[in-house]
């Protein structure tokens, strides 16, 4: 009897068969090699709590780094504190001062490891795991073989000498409590320069600066004429110039206060030989922008009859109303425009304001001294706004030529340090209302005192900010030095 047919059906017409599928092995139970022998499965779950927020991971910060928190808390990163480097993990880095790779401990990165295949290098990094070697020796070959099977007469190995081990690089050293101090318009004369003009980096800057002035500087420092060498736009790039000058005279002298200074800060125009000198920005940058600053400000101080007034002997609130009653009227500006020492101010505004407010104060019981500065403008007050907007849009060109500094640079216009882990951004504001603003420069030797600084080194001409020391602290004073030129 015939077997019976099925019926046909959408499963036998579309050729589908009703049999197991296979499946391969899962994932989480394959053994990985480089997880030591754990499955996958097996190495996340014994990776996970070190994945959870971080608690248990240790944190090693390693010698030369800092650990900085950014803007979002709990979020850090790090800054190579001798390159200024910044990096979400210390890692090995070039360093342009020694012309040489360093590995995360600041040694010297050796010619043999800058050699090696990336994924050697990485693994002997990673795991600690030596580099493979350049060839594989062959296995011995079985006794057992038959003669007809033999090996054929292996060829003798020759061995490579092995590259002698570079030279451990020194350990990198701590900022020492070195702080650089730089004047301000008002401390240059003439025949400054003198003892300076003479080095190599000193003649290759004043080339430089010859250049992009278009004058003759050290002939205008060397032989003036005063009056000339008094104008804004004069003073401000010779006091610029005058301050590294210094800063190459001291470095010649003693090298590590400048390599390795923990901080520095300068008054008014000495901000921007501070900036420059912490690595902010380079010389042709830095000269420009004082450039610019000094013929802004010589333009607005142009703009009305402006004066400034040195007033020492009385305390704050007494000179803040001894300003206000000078002033006429409500167009009339003065004010307090820098706090050198304790009662020891600069006061600027209106020509007017200013001699009315120099012949109260000498009338006021406890003033020591009223005397009209040589400085031509009412700087670091409103006047200035002309100037400001002037030195904001330069100042936005350039900050992308900018860097963050290599050491603390203590601000005027908060008398706060600024840190290698701020950015060019940030500090480019801070110049700018800087001029329409009161010089915060008591405070700010005060906070580097506070923070550690134990030895000063006044880079410029003349000695004041050395003779305001003697009256902000006299122990500091015992440890301040003027670098003259």
């Amino acid at each position: 009897m015939p077997k019976a047919v099925k019926p046909a059906n959408f499963r036998t017409r579309a050729t589908i068969r009703d049999e197991p599928i296979e499946y391969a092995p899962s994932w989480t139970t394959i053994p990985f090699d480089s997880y030591e022998g754990m499955t996958q499965q097996q190495f996340q779950d014994a990776t996970f709590p070190y994945a959870k927020h971080g608690k248990l991971v240790p944190i090693t910060v390693p010698k030369g780094w800092r650990r900085v928190e950014s803007t979002h808390p709990g979020t850090h990163f790090y800054v190579h504190m001798e390159t200024g480097a910044i990096s979400k993990v210390p890692q090995e880095i070039y360093n342009s001062k020694k012309n040489s790779w360093i590995t995360r401990d600041g040694n010297k990165v050796g010619a043999a490891e800058l050699e090696m295949d990336p994924l050697d290098r990485a693994l002997q990094l990673v795991q600690g795991v030596k580099p493979l070697p350049a060839a594989i020796e062959a296995p011995e070959v079985s006794k057992t073989l038959s003669t007809k099977e033999a090996a054929p007469t292996p060829t003798p190995e020759v061995k490579k000498e092995e590259a002698p081990p570079p030279a451990p690089m020194p350990e990198l050293e701590p900022p020492l409590p070195v702080g650089l101090l730089f004047p301000g318009q008002g401390s240059q004369y003439v025949k400054m320069l003198k003892e300076v003009k003479d080095l190599p980096a000193v003649k290759e800057m004043i080339e430089v600066a010859n250049e992009i002035l278009g004058y003759d500087l050290l002939q205008l420092c060397l032989k003036g004429p005063e009056s000339k060498l008094e104008q804004t736009k004069f003073t401000q790039p010779a006091m610029f110039v005058g301050g590294l000058a210094a800063v190459e005279k001291l470095k010649k002298d003693k090298p590590e206060r400048v390599e390795r200074c923990q901080a520095v800060a300068g008054l008014s125009l000495g901000e921007y030989t501070a900036l420059c000198v912490a690595g902010v920005f380079d010389f042709k940058t830095g000269l420009k922008i004082v450039k610019l600053r000094g013929e802004a400000m010589q333009e607005a101080a142009e703009a009305s009859e402006q004066s400034m007034l040195s007033v020492a002997g009385l305390d704050e609130a007494t000179v803040t109303k001894l300003c206000q009653e000078a002033k006429e009227s409500e167009d009339d500006v003065c004010q307090i425009a820098n706090f050198l020492f304790p009662k020891g101010y600069s006061c600027a505004g209106s020509a007017a304001a200013i001699q009315k407010l120099s012949k109260t104060a000498q009338k006021t019981e406890g003033c020591l001294q009223a005397r009209v500065l040589k400085t031509s403008g009412g700087f670091h007050t409103s006047l200035m706004r002309p100037a400001r907007e002037a030195l904001t849009t330069y100042l936005n060109e350039v900050v992308k030529e900018m860097k963050p500094p290599r050491c603390n640079v203590y601000m005027n216009l908060t008398g706060k340090p600024i840190t290698p882990a701020t950015k060019p951004e940030e500090i480019v504001p801070m110049l700018a209302d800087q001029l329409m603003n009161c010089v915060q420069w008591e405070p700010a030797v005060r906070e580097m005192i506070k923070d550690g600084v134990s030895e000063f080194y006044e880079c410029g001409p003349m000695k004041q900010l050395k003779a305001m020391m003697k009256r902000i602290d006299p122990n500091a004073f015992k440890f301040t030095s003027s670098v003259e030129i």
